[in-house]
């Protein structure tokens, strides 16, 4: 009787785990999105002020125009660097209820099927459902896009200048790069090797 009271008690506290931690992939799911619609109002009001500012005739750097591109390029940046750190969390939530919680409580099962959907769909060449890849993969084409209009930008308006060129580019390069990052969900920190802790054990 004591030995079923005390599963009931685990089985209970894993579930009130899950729920929370199902919440919490909640919450950084809509904080990604929150950031894509952040972005895209600061970077439409930057490129307002842009196009609508006069350019003189002649090709000279106008710093203005540069500082207002570089700017709307760093805001891309950040909100990039702050979209990876969420999909990491979320990544990170959903391979502990994979390897904690899911094996423990029967009936619960969508975060490990899913990882091996996509495992299987992997080595077998199978391009993945759009529901199995649309939240990253979508964000990661959403911002190439938006890198792509604002460094369009600097031949718009003419802004020719070797600095010009060259600081906008490397810029535009880092967005390029964490939107790859976003896309294919590849760096050296991206999966937690929760199986670790077995390994000290």
């Amino acid at each position: 009787m004591q030995g079923r009271d005390e599963s009931k008690k685990r089985y209970d506290v894993l579930l009130e785990e899950y729920k929370s931690l199902k919440k919490e992939m909640m919450k950084r799911q809509d904080a990604r999105l929150y950031i894509a619609g952040f972005t895209v109002a600061a970077i439409g009001t930057i490129l307002g002020f842009t196009l609508g500012s006069d350019m003189p005739i002649e090709h000279k750097p106008d710093h203005y125009l540069v500082g207002l591109v570089s700017f709307a390029l760093i805001v891309l940046n950040t909100a990039l660097v702050l979209t990876l750190q969420h999909t990491m969390g979320i990544d990170s939530i959903s391979a502990y209820i994979r390897k904690f919680i899911e094996p423990e409580i029967p009936g619960l099962g969508w975060e490990t099927r899913l990882q091996r959907y996509r495992e299987l769909a992997r080595s077998e060449g199978r391009s993945l459902p759009i529901f199995a890849t649309l939240a990253s993969k979508s964000l990661s084409l959403f911002y190439a896009s938006l890198t792509i209009g604002v460094y369009s930008v600097v031949f718009v308006r003419s802004l020719y200048h070797p600095f010009s060129i060259i600081l906008v580019s490397i810029l535009a390069m880092c967005s390029f790069t964490l939107c790859y990052i976003l896309y294919k969900g590849k760096t050296r920190s991206w999966r937690v090797d929760w199986d670790i802790i077995d390994k000290q054990d």
